[in-house]
């Protein structure tokens, strides 16, 4: 029968029918002792003076007897016993297993280090109390010299390697040696290879202050040089990418309780992830925020550390039930400052609408500074600008909804590409180009258009998967298109990259509705708005579908009363509200205004056919439900539609008549 003894790290006998627990403290010490190198002698005046110092050698050999006659009986019979040679006790080496004995034997041959390493778990007998000061001292001698051995040999071994065998023997080194220089040296040159400048700068701070614990020294200069490269000047754009960068310092706490501290340095941390979502600029990673940055430092030497033309600066301060967060952007490069937020919130509810307060001001922020961006755009010379800027300004060209400036936002989109053919804005832009004609204006080059916001789209998807813009556009498409399960596959991915943008979950508001879903459409309203407070007033257009779809005419038509015409079929849908709420003077007026656009923009001054006008109005409202459509048109006819007794389908929606036809 085997015994097994586990001495690093504690003090564990294990033979085979079970764990072995020695009656007294006494046995159990002197079975360590005993097991620490099975088949070694060790003499009883020895094992006595170290378990009985306060006691006289006779009686100490005494206690030292009884206590082996109790060792004997726990081992019990067929489990290997101490043997007698002489004045000495001895494990029999055959049968007894002992961690410590095979640690010294891997580590007296260097292929196998790892092993010994493995095996030295922790300090030896770590924890174990045997009631002796002299046994004590013993111990803790014999784990140093243990602990040192093993230390050298990795320190050697470690200075001859490189690359994933440095790392391994470093961070072996620092379990038993966490003062240790040269492998926080080696870790730290590991992290800054990777680019991993927050694990680097993690290592530098683990090692000066094990260093600063252990001898009272600061790190010596090869490592202050270390720091200096992981603090150096970041590149502040990557391959290919022209956006300006924003980094989010960590937020300060000023509350009077410094337990509170992880919540300021959590709401920076949740914020970064947040604004990393919106493609208008490139994010610095929380880690290397972290590296680069040091309180009280200038603004302008962080904003050059981290490559940043953009920094948000924070605190959070808690005082009795109330909390005051801040939160402040500034523009580094111009030396201005752009955006202020000031929220005082109640503390006890503060983990429940974290996310909420984080989604606004993310939100709120990448609105705040894409507009900040667009207005520089506007002032420079076309042939200046950069693909993101055609990307920025060709956008604000087309919200407009002005065709002559989606002309200029078409040729923007073209120049974005020719600049970059790898950029899926510039596709998704173009889409959005084809997709605006189609769907509103170009009626006499349906094929040509219907076929360009296609193909943008599809272009725009797999050139960024990530992208959600790309993704919404295509979302749309498919849904014109009456493909229904496609469309709500990319909106979903859409919403999915990015919940925080305003402008999508407007978009959003509409497409629910039209795939069914009303209440999610006003769900997705709602959150624009809280996304985007001070948001463009086309937002209540959209808004509008969700409250008419649900039956609230009368809150549709108090957010259409808000909104700007943004689509011929607006006064469509307002003669609608009005003629279900009974108010027919007022929808008939509304159908007629309707009606004027549709001759000016749709018929292009022709008279339309009987008809004509509800086909396409069913068709440019791509509803997946009959129920939802018939609502549309119902209400429309109440005001004075003409359909030409033909009814619609969502699916199948009539044709509509071109010029000519």
């Amino acid at each position: 029968m085997t015994l097994r003894l586990r001495l690093l790290g504690g003090f564990e006998a294990v033979r085979e029918r079970g764990r072995l627990r020695p009656t007294t403290r006494k046995a159990a010490a002197l079975l360590a002792l005993l097991g620490l190198r099975p088949g070694i002698p060790v003499p009883r005046a020895r094992l006595a003076a170290l378990l009985w110092p306060e006691s006289g050698e006779a009686a100490a050999r005494t206690s030292l007897r009884q206590a082996l006659a109790m060792l004997r009986k726990d081992l019990g019979e067929g489990s290997p016993l101490p043997v007698a040679e002489g004045d000495d006790l001895l494990l029999p080496a055959d049968q007894v297993e002992s961690d410590v004995a095979a640690f010294e034997r891997a580590l007296a041959d260097p292929s196998r280090l790892a092993e010994a390493a493995a095996l030295h778990a922790g300090e030896l007998l770590a924890g174990f109390d045997a009631g002796s000061d002299a046994f004590e001292d013993w111990r803790r001698d014999e784990a140093a010299r243990l602990r040192d051995r093993l230390a050298a040999a990795l320190g050697a071994a470690l200075a001859q390697a490189g690359g994933a065998s440095a790392t391994t023997l470093a961070t072996a080194l620092l379990t038993v040696e966490p003062a240790a220089e040269d492998a926080h040296q080696a870790l730290i040159r590991a992290h800054l290879a990777e680019g991993a400048l927050g694990a680097a700068m993690r290592q530098y701070a683990k090692c000066r202050d094990a260093l600063q614990r252990e001898f009272g020294v600061p790190p010596s200069p090869a490592t202050e040089e270390l720091r200096a490269r992981i603090r150096a000047p970041q590149a502040q754009e990557g391959e290919g990418d022209d956006r300006p960068a924003l980094a989010v310092l960590p937020f300060t706490d000023l509350s009077d309780d410094p337990a509170h501290g992880w919540l300021a340095q959590a709401f920076a941390e949740d914020l970064t992830a947040a604004l990393s979502r919106f493609r208008v600029l490139h994010v610095v990673a929380a880690a290397s925020v972290a590296a680069a940055h040091e309180p009280g430092a200038p603004m302008t030497e962080t904003a050059t550390r981290l490559g940043a033309r953009y920094l948000l600066t924070g605190s959070l301060r808690r005082a009795g039930t109330q909390v005051r967060l801040t939160a402040d952007l500034t523009d580094v490069r111009e030396g201005r400052h752009l955006w202020a937020q000031r929220l005082d919130l109640p503390a006890d509810r503060l983990p429940a609408i974290e996310d909420e307060m984080v989604a606004a001001i993310a939100g709120t922020l990448a609105k705040r500074l894409e507009q900040n961006l667009v207005r520089e755009a506007r002032q420079r010379p076309a042939a200046d600008l950069r693909a993101w800027e055609c990307w920025l300004r060709g956008l604000f060209l087309l919200r407009t909804g002005d065709e002559a400036r989606a002309r200029e936002a078409e040729a923007l989109f073209r120049r974005a590409l020719d600049l970059d053919p790898g950029f899926a804005r510039a596709e998704a832009g173009l889409s959005l180009v084809n997709f605006n004609d189609w769907s509103c204006m170009a009626w006499d080059r349906w094929t040509e258009r219907e076929h360009g916001a296609f193909t943008h789209a599809q272009r725009a998807v797999a050139l960024d998967e990530s992208d959600p813009l790309a993704h919404m556009i295509l979302g749309r498409v498919f849904l014109y298109r009456r493909d229904f399960d496609r469309a709500d596959h990319h909106l979903a991915r859409a919403e999915a990259l990015n919940p925080h943008d305003a402008d999508l979950q407007t978009q959003l508001a509409l497409t629910h509705c039209m795939l069914g879903r009303p209440e999610q459409g006003r769900d997705a309203a709602a959150l624009a708005a809280r996304l985007n407070p001070f948001h463009d007033d086309w937002y209540f257009a959209y808004a509008a579908i969700p409250a008419f779809c649900l039956g609230d005419y009368r809150g549709a038509l108090a957010l259409a009363d808000r909104a700007p015409e943004i689509a011929t079929d607006m006064e469509a849908w307002r003669a609608a509200a009005l003629a279900h709420l009974g108010r027919l003077d007022d929808a008939a007026a509304a159908l007629e205004r309707f009606q004027a656009r549709f001759r000016e923009r749709i018929t292009f001054g022709r008279a339309p056919k009987p008809g004509e006008a509800a086909r396409w109005l069913a068709h440019v409202n791509p509803f997946r439900r009959a129920e939802d459509l018939a609502r549309l048109m119902d209400g429309a006819r109440k005001a004075g539609l003409e359909d030409g007794g033909k009814r619609t389908s969502p699916r199948t929606p009539q044709p509509f008549l071109r010029p000519g036809d």
